[in-house]
């Protein structure tokens, strides 16, 4: 059911609040970066007016402009979380790794937004299963790959952190697509 969403009710300003803090603490890892820090508060508040346009155009469509808001949220934190793993290995085997899986899991779960959409309402019943499967071999070739790296690095606890934010990043990237899905392409795909 919609119904229209005030600016109080809109959560503009706490999920920005959230964008500029994840921005600001994915720029300290593994050591601080005032450019990086500058990019993450630039892409905060295109975010920030991204979210006052959305709130604007679909205030009286509170299922669509919700999940816009969140779509534009998960991108904004998908891309914080995976640099500090860009930073730490930086021209290494792992960073190039870490590039490849990124094109995937952005690109990828565009393709299947409607399988991952019916996967995520009634997962016992999808396809998903073969994406998953890809999913969980690029993260044991990557989760390997990183492994084998960080035995050799004079930082290991920025790689930990690193590691789960860029895993984290991959989780994001691959269910944001289904917040695209309009409601009532939504309610088409959960009543198959």
């Amino acid at each position: 059911m919609n119904k229209t969403v005030s600016f109080k009710e809109s959560r503009i300003i706490s999920t920005s609040v959230l964008l500029f803090g994840m921005g600001f603490l994915m720029s300290v890892i593994p050591d601080f970066n005032t450019p990086l820090m500058l990019f993450n508060f630039v892409l905060a508040g295109i975010a920030t007016v991204l979210f006052y346009v959305f709130w604007k155009k679909h205030q009286h469509q509170s299922k669509r402009y919700f999940s816009l808001l969140s779509y534009v949220m998960i991108i904004g934190l998908g891309v914080f979380a995976a640099i500090p793993l860009l930073r730490v290995f930086y021209l290494e085997l792992v960073f190039w790794f870490g590039v490849v899986m990124l094109a995937i899991m952005v690109l990828l779960p565009y393709l299947f937004a409607k399988e991952i959409a019916f996967g995520i309402q009634k997962p016992a019943k999808s396809k998903l299963g073969k994406v998953y499967l890809i999913f969980a071999l690029l993260i044991i070739g990557f989760g390997a790959t990183v492994y084998s790296h960080s035995l050799f690095t004079s930082n290991p606890e920025a790689n930990v952190i690193a590691i789960f934010a860029f895993l984290l990043a991959l989780l994001l990237f691959f269910t944001a697509p289904v917040l695209l899905i309009k409601p009532e392409d939504m309610d088409e795909i959960v009543n198959e």
